[in-house]
């Protein structure tokens, strides 16, 4: 299904249900500011930076977040006075959608199907790359790099080589610079 369709049932769905919850006769204002607001979060999404995969689930985390905090007979205030309070609340549900999307780590997967003329990478392929660049490091570069990679912080790492946390960053520092380089073909 496109992403346009998509967003369209998903509006007509957020609609559908706000008119379900109010009066008939302000059904249409209803569905009306339901239309209104996503538009807005979505030239907000845009103006953020935020994958267009992902509009629909941030537009239905704000307008959840919105509908908390100033409750749906005021949805109309929200998009129809810029400076209300309500606007303000509209505003301050998509900052905090913006914020926490940008914050969560992207799903990147290490395998995928190979389109036409690329060639397919694995993770036995990944791991064996990464392991080849750890084997290239010198060793106190590679122990700071595996402790880094289990979840260790770098004052805790600091703490267990008994080095100052400063000289651990800029070792990982190093290493990280240093495999990306291998990696690009500029060290052997």
């Amino acid at each position: 299904m496109s992403k346009t369709g998509y967003t369209t049932r998903v509006s007509a769905a957020c609609a559908m249900a706000v008119a379900l919850a109010v009066s008939p006769q302000a059904e249409q204002r209803e569905v009306a500011a339901v239309s209104q607001i996503e538009r807005y979060c979505t030239a907000s999404w845009r103006n953020a930076g935020i994958s267009p995969q992902d509009w629909p689930d941030c537009t239905g985390e704000a307008f959840a977040r919105l509908l908390a905090r100033i409750g749906r007979e005021r949805l109309g205030l929200a998009i129809g006075e810029a400076a209300s309070e309500e606007r303000r609340e509209l505003n301050r549900s998509i900052w905090s959608t913006v914020q926490r999307w940008r914050r969560a780590r992207p799903h990147v997967s290490l395998c995928h199907q190979p389109a036409a003329g690329e060639s397919d990478v694995c993770l036995a392929e990944v791991k064996e790359a990464v392991s080849a660049a750890l084997e290239a490091l010198p060793p106190r570069q590679r122990e700071v790099i595996e402790l880094w990679s289990q979840g260790w912080s770098v004052a805790q790492i600091a703490e267990r080589l008994d080095l100052p946390a400063a000289r651990v960053s800029d070792l990982k520092y190093k290493a990280l610079r240093h495999m990306r380089a291998h990696w690009a073909g500029d060290v052997a």
